[in-house]
């Protein structure tokens, strides 16, 4: 029975209000201060992401030259081929005690009779080829990080072996 007195639901569009969806006064008064602020917040997000990912250039550009710099300061990195040159090679021998030697460029290890290169600024021993194509993009010792950009003082090619 209760089946029977159940109707079917039937809507009239004309009799919703839509007078709750109207905004006026204090409300539009808040979303334009909303919205302003949220707007001021992205281009301030933006600027700061642009500022970060531009620093680099501005710590180039401000950056005083210094008289080791002022030399190397036409290239952007590693030294001259010609440091690189003065180097001294000698050729490896076994140390007594046992230990064994290895280039920390390429981690394998140092044999008897290899071209070694001893930078002169700490005394660490490298594989020629190895030493010379990090100093090609670098300008400190690869173990230690000691500046080899001063130890130019007298530029003389290396003496074969």
């Amino acid at each position: 029975m209760a089946a029977q007195d159940a109707q079917p639901f039937r809507w009239h569009y004309d009799a919703l209000d839509d007078k709750n969806f109207h905004v006026r006064g204090h409300g539009l008064l808040f979303l334009l201060i909303s919205f302003t602020i949220l707007l001021f917040f992205t281009l301030i997000c933006l600027y700061v992401r642009w500022a970060c990912r531009h620093h680099r250039h501005w710590g180039a550009e401000t950056a005083p030259v210094s008289m080791s710099s002022a030399a190397t300061s036409h290239r952007t990195a590693g030294l001259d081929p010609r440091i690189i040159d003065s180097f001294p090679v000698h050729l490896h021998r076994d140390s007594e005690a046992g230990e064994e030697a290895q280039c920390s460029i390429c981690l394998s290890s140092l044999t008897e009779g290899d071209k070694v290169t001893v930078l002169p600024s700490c005394g660490h021993t490298f594989h020629v080829e190895c030493v010379d194509e990090w100093l090609k993009a670098h300008t400190s010792c690869p173990l230690c990080r000691a500046s080899l950009a001063d130890s130019s003082a007298a530029v003389e090619p290396r003496a074969a072996v």
